[in-house]
C-alpha cells in the first residue's frame, strides 16, 4: 500500500509539528517539494535581517559622526579674493578674530558678522587671546611683528619690542607668559610687550602648543623649515630657556608641520592631551609629546590634514580639517578620544566650501565650532555651528601656573637634541592584520558590547527558526 498523501493545507496550517502518516523514509515527497521554495524564502528575509543588523551595527561601529548643520559662511568685508589664515575665541567665548590678508576682523554674534578693526591692509598670519586675564588680544604679522589690543580687538598697537625676527607666524599662550613663533626661532614675553629669544635659531616655526603649565611652562613647537644640516620637525622646550629637544618616538623621519594643538588639563591631573598634522599624517600624544601614536579615521582621498582644534571645555573634544592644498576638496572631522580616531562631520560644510585653513572652538554645550574656509577661486569665508552631536563634555580640571619664566636667557643658542625615549626602550611598531584587529575589538568603546550583543540575539533566534521548522521541510 502507498504512503498516504498528507493535504497541502494542513501542512501549511501546522507548520511547526510533525505530520501525521509523514515518515522519514516516506516516497511521498510532493509536500516537501511544495515547502521548499517558502522556507527558502522564509530563510533568506532572516538572514536578511541579520545582515541587515550587522550593517547597522557596522555604521554605530565606525564611529560616524550625525549630521551637524553649520551656519552660512559669513563674508569679511574688504577681504576679496584675500585668504584668512587664522580664527581664534576669547576664553568666555563672546569674541572671535580673524586674522586675514587685509588685517584683523572680528565678531561679537558668535561669527554671523565680521567687521574690520583699526590692524587692516597687511597680512596677518594668526591671531589669539592671552590665557590670563583681562585676556588682551595679540596679532602675529607678516615681516611687521606683533600688534596687541587691549580693548577686545577694535584697536591695535605694535608690541614687537626685543623680537628677534618680525615674520610672527604663531602663538603658544601659557599662564607664565606667551611665546611666539617666527619665521626663525621661538621668543617668549611675560607680558606680551617685550620679547626675548627662545632658541631654534634657523627654523621655520609653523605652530606652537603649550604642553603644560606646571611645573613649568611646557612648549611644543612644529616647524616647516629647517637650518642646512638640521634635522627634525617637532620639538619640546622646558622652562622658556634656550634648549629644545627634538621629539621623535612614533614620528615619521621627516615632515611638515601644519599644526600643533593642546586640550585642557583632564581631570586625572595627566598632562594634556597634544595632537599634530604633519605632510605625513596626523599623531596624538598623552604623555606631553614624549611619544606619539599614529590617529586613524582620515577618509580616503584626503592626503593630509592641515588644522586642529580642542574643546576648551573637553580633552577629549578635537576637531580637525584639511584643505587640500589648495584644490577642490577638504573636510572638516571630530574626533571624541583625544585625536586617536577621527570621523568625518557629515554635511557640516556645503559642497565646494571645504578647504578648512584654521578652526577654533567655543565650549558649549553644546560646542561651536568656528573654521576658516579658503576654497579655490571662491571668496574665503567663516563658517560657524553648534554641533549637537558631541558628547557630553569629558570634564576638565583647573591649572595654575607653575614657575615663572626666566627674565633672560643663556646668550649661547643650543642645538635641539633628541629626546630621551620614554622608558629607555623603543616602541614596539604598529600592530598589523589579525593582531589589529584583535586589539581594536579589545579596546573599542563600550558601544561595540552592545552591538555584539544584539548581533548574537540575532543568530540565535535565526538559529532557533530554523530547527523549528526542521521536520517540516524533510529528513533530519
Amino acid at each position: 500500500m502507498s504512503a498516504r498523501r498528507v493535504p497541502q493545507r494542513a501542512i501549511q496550517s501546522s507548520p511547526g509539528q510533525r505530520l501525521e502518516g509523514h515518515t522519514p523514509r516516506s516516497t511521498t515527497t510532493e509536500p516537501v517539494l511544495r515547502l521548499r521554495p517558502r522556507a527558502r524564502a522564509r530563510r533568506l528575509g532572516a538572514l536578511l535581517v541579520a545582515v541587515l543588523a550587522l550593517a547597522a551595527g557596522g555604521m554605530v561601529l565606525s564611529g560616524t559622526p550625525a549630521r551637524a548643520a553649520f551656519a552660512s559662511g559669513a563674508k569679511l568685508p574688504e577681504l576679496g579674493s584675500g585668504r584668512v589664515w587664522s580664527v581664534a575665541a576669547s576664553p568666555d567665548g563672546k569674541l572671535l578674530l580673524a586674522g586675514t590678508d587685509n588685517g584683523v576682523y572680528r565678531s561679537e554674534d558668535g561669527g554671523a558678522t565680521w567687521l574690520a578693526t583699526s590692524l587692516k591692509g597687511t597680512r596677518v598670519w594668526t591671531v589669539g587671546f592671552d590665557a590670563r586675564q583681562p585676556n588682551p588680544a595679540f596679532a602675529g604679522l607678516d615681516q611687521k611683528g606683533v600688534s596687541r589690543s587691549d580693548d577686545g580687538g577694535r584697536t591695535w598697537v605694535d608690541a614687537s619690542s626685543g623680537l628677534t625676527n618680525l615674520d610672527a607666524r604663531t602663538f603658544g599662550f601659557g599662564l607664565q607668559g606667551i611665546a611666539v613663533g617666527t619665521r626663525s626661532g621661538v621668543d617668549v614675553s611675560v607680558d606680551g610687550k617685550q620679547w626675548r629669544s627662545a632658541g631654534l635659531d634657523g627654523f621655520s616655526v609653523s605652530s606652537l602648543a603649550v604642553a603644560a603649565n606646571q611645573p613649568q611652562l611646557v612648549l611644543i613647537a612644529g616647524v616647516d623649515g629647517a637650518p642646512a644640516g638640521q634635522a627634525g620637525f617637532l620639538f619640546r622646550n622646558t622652562g622658556g630657556g634656550v634648549q629644545w629637544e627634538t621629539l621623535q618616538s612614533g614620528l615619521p623621519g621627516s615632515a611638515v608641520v601644519t599644526s600643533v594643538s593642546a586640550g585642557p588639563l583632564p581631570t586625572t591631573a595627566q598632562p594634556r592631551p597634544l595632537v599634530v598634522t604633519t605632510s605625513k599624517g596626523t599623531f596624538h600624544s598623552g604623555d606631553g609629546g614624549g611619544s606619539w601614536t599614529s590617529s586613524t579615521g582620515v577618509p580616503d582621498g584626503v592626503s593630509s590634514l592641515t588644522a586642529s582644534a580642542f574643546s576648551p571645555a573637553d580633552p577629549n573634544l578635537v576637531y580637525a580639517g584639511a584643505d587640500a592644498g589648495g584644490s577642490t576638496g577638504g573636510t572638516l572631522l571630530r574626533s571624541t578620544d583625544s585625536g586617536t580616531t577621527f570621523a568625518v562631520v557629515v554635511d557640516a560644510l556645503p559642497a565646494g566650501q571645504g578647504n578648512v585653513t584654521a578652526l577654533a572652538v567655543v565650549p558649549g554645550p553644546p560646542p561651536t565650532v568656528v573654521a576658516a574656509v579658503n576654497p579655490p577661486a571662491q571668496p574665503s569665508s567663516i563658517y560657524h555651528g553648534a554641533d549637537a552631536a558631541a558628547p557630553a563634555p569629558g570634564g576638565s580640571a583647573p591649572d595654575s601656573a607653575g614657575a615663572a619664566l626666566p627674565s633672560s636667557a643663556p646668550s649661547a643658542k643650543a642645538t635641539p637634541k633628541p629626546a630621551a625615549t620614554p622608558g629607555g626602550s623603543v616602541p614596539p611598531p604598529p600592530a598589523t592584520g589579525i593582531r589589529h584587529v584583535a586589539e581594536v575589538v579589545a579596546n573599542f568603546p563600550f558601544p561595540l558590547i552592545l552591538e555584539v550583543a544584539a548581533i548574537a540575539v540575532i543568530v540565535y533566534l535565526v538559529v532557533r527558526w530554523r530547527r523549528r521548522y526542521l521536520d517540516v521541510e524533510g529528513p533530519p
